[in-house]
């Protein structure tokens, strides 16, 4: 038996209940939009999961831990349609991350350990997105970790099961296996019942992705400012945008714009923007970075903007009603490296990643706007590589002082235009 499996077995007790703490929360958390409880335990119940389901008799378990939370700008009505969406940092699977998921996996890899302790919380909105940076290898007989990326495609089932609805996968590694590699990725996603946009193989498929939560349309794009590699996945740099351009969605405003006016067009009521962009590893915003988010939500069109691409932490920046999440750090990775593969460049940040959190609501002028907004920290535990939502339920490692580094880099960084999602007991 394995060290891993050892330590996960010595655990179970505890965590098993704290999975239950988390559904709990989560329930208390989806109160904020007036949902009706029982809708939402179902939802919980309900929702299909790969193999590894959370036992049923969890989420019935009562707790005296209650969730704080703003006073919301609305009457109660039920004409009015609400729904909650999560985004989370970025997927970036370097070989050791692959290495733990080969020892859970009983057949193959099992990357969902990894998202338990996140899984509720993910599991408990309306809507999910991911961030997915890594390509996906088409049978497993080929891997490359760095510096371009083909992982197990069991990730995609391990997405599915920790609640996502649709991904992102516009960004620099895109392309790092070529034109085949964009279509695999697509299809592994599309196959375990993910949603993707950011890329595509055929001008037909360059779209949104479209959603319907609480009956308001949703339509989600994705963009990237930098590539590594040619369409022949010749990885010694690319320019953007490519040709042809629907390869990989190029980070270029007036046709950003253009995409969100015809969606709008096409019946979409809320937009949300996916962008991998600024400098790496940097947690300061740059001018450029400033001015794109400006112009975006200037316009009529674009709600919220989710960013990627620096691997930390970056501001939450307001104007005002819409939201821009500018960096959201790295969700699952193995930065900032060891002594297996030393990344000298990494900073301590790059360990640090969230859930943020957003309710959505018609409001009684006819629009449709964010009416509530909160975070979650969390920190990757390298020694099992399992994501560690910060401030929900006792730590199961003894690295406290680590955890408490975190939470406070991440508080320091995102600032007064998101609050932080407070527990309390």
């Amino acid at each position: 038996m394995s060290e891993v499996t050892q330590e996960r077995e010595s655990q179970v007790a505890w965590r098993l209940t704290q999975v239950a703490i988390l559904a709990f929360i989560t329930i208390f958390i989806l109160s904020v939009t007036d949902k009706d409880l029982d809708d939402v335990s179902n939802q919980l119940q309900d929702s299909t999961l790969v193999e590894n389901q959370a036992p049923d008799d969890l989420l019935g378990i009562h707790s005296e831990v209650q969730v704080t939370t703003s006073s919301s700008i609305l009457d109660n009505s039920d004409d009015l349609r609400t729904f909650t969406f999560v985004a989370t940092g970025e997927l970036l699977i370097h070989e050791f991350v692959a290495d733990a998921a080969d020892l859970y996996g009983s057949t193959g890899f099992d990357f969902s350990p990894m998202f338990m302790k996140v899984a509720p919380i993910i599991l408990g909105a309306d809507l999910a997105i991911c961030h997915l940076e890594t390509p996906l290898s088409p049978d497993n007989s080929v891997f490359n970790y760095y510096p371009t990326f083909q992982v197990p495609y069991e990730l995609a089932d391990a997405i599915n099961w920790a609640g996502y609805d649709g991904c992102s996968i516009a960004s620099n590694h895109l392309l790092d296996n070529g034109v085949e590699g964009i279509g695999v990725t697509i299809s592994h996603l599309e196959n375990s019942g993910i949603k993707t946009t950011g890329g595509a193989t055929k001008l037909e498929d360059s779209k949104p992705s479209w959603f319907n939560p609480g009956g308001i349309s949703v339509a989600h794009f994705s963009y990237t400012d930098l590539m590594n590699c040619d369409i022949n996945g010749i990885c010694d740099g690319a320019s953007l945008p490519l040709n042809p351009p629907w390869l990989a969605n190029h980070l270029e405003v007036k046709k950003i714009l253009s995409d969100a006016n015809s969606a709008v067009d096409n019946g979409a009521e809320f937009i949300i923007v996916s962008l991998h962009w600024g400098e790496a590893y940097s947690s300061e915003i740059s001018d450029s970075q400033k001015k794109i988010m400006n112009e975006l939500l200037s316009s009529d069109s674009i709600d919220l903007i989710i960013g990627h691409g620096t691997h930390v932490i970056q501001p939450v920046l307001k104007l005002s009603n819409k939201y821009a999440v500018t960096g959201m750090g790295n969700f699952l990775s193995n930065q900032p490296g060891d002594e297996r593969r030393s990344c000298p460049q990494c900073p301590p940040s790059t360990q640090d990643g969230m859930i943020a959190w957003f309710s959505i609501s018609d409001l009684s002028d006819g629009s449709i706007s964010v009416i509530d907004a909160g975070y979650v920290p969390t920190w990757v535990d390298r020694s099992t590589y399992e994501i560690t939502p910060i401030g929900i339920g006792k730590p199961d490692t003894l690295n406290t002082e680590a955890i408490r580094k975190s939470e406070l880099r991440t508080d320091g960084v995102i600032g007064t235009d998101l609050r932080k999602l407070v527990f309390e007991n």
